[in-house]
């Protein structure tokens, strides 16, 4: 009697292990997680100029809903700014970084299996870091006058809201995303006001690993 007692509960053991191993591994086929590089052209607002924007990004795909989370971080590095309201300041050197940190939620549109392609678009939000420096010459004032250079470093950020797409033909995609960010005010000198405004479109291009 207790050996017949012993061999039901051990089926029991086992029938229940493999039913969460099975129950395991329909969940994970159900998620894929995916890491991806990408580059391409933005286009900010107000004097930033264009340039290139390089990120990386993290998404969990859930398949049976259609939709992925992702959390996102970019860098923009430019020189070649123009961001003063007049009057302007006499620059020698100047540099802008911006950093976009945001996490998105996005749907898929459509999935071609045979063509191993799949597009999707979203939303998405988060905080901007900027980081500025500029060097610059200035009237030192007096009988004889004549100009000092100076130096001002200063940082800062702001909300921002994003809405994107993403197209992907196997493993590469091609992402256009609009950025709708809060302006930033500051000055140098109490009296050369400058704004920092990553507003605008990008396009960049990728690997999702």
């Amino acid at each position: 009697m207790n050996r017949i007692i012993m061999l039901a509960v051990s089926l029991l053991l086992i029938v229940s292990v493999g039913s969460s191993q099975d129950k395991q591994e329909t969940k994970s086929s159900n998620i894929h997680q995916w890491y991806s590089g990408k580059f391409g052209f933005y286009s900010p607002s107000d004097g930033l100029n264009n340039g290139l924007m390089v990120g990386i990004d993290g998404i969990t795909e859930f398949l049976h809903y259609n939709f992925f989370l992702s959390g996102a971080i970019e860098i923009y590095p430019k020189q070649t700014i123009d961001i003063f309201s007049d009057p302007k300041p006499s620059i020698s050197q100047q540099q802008v970084i911006i950093l976009p940190l945001h996490v998105n939620v996005g749907y898929k549109l459509f999935d071609v299996e045979n063509a191993d392609s799949r597009g999707y678009i979203g939303v998405g939000g988060g905080y901007y870091f900027y980081f500025y420096n500029v060097d610059y010459q200035t009237n030192s004032g007096g009988v004889l006058g004549g100009l000092t250079s100076r130096s001002q470093t200063s940082n800062g950020g702001g909300v921002f809201g994003t809405l994107f797409a993403r197209a992907l033909i196997s493993r590469i995609f091609v992402e256009p995303r609009f950025y709708i960010a809060s302006k930033k005010n500051e000055t140098i000198e109490g009296r050369h006001t400058y704004h920092i405004n990553p507003s605008g479109f990008s396009v960049t291009l990728g690997f999702q690993y």
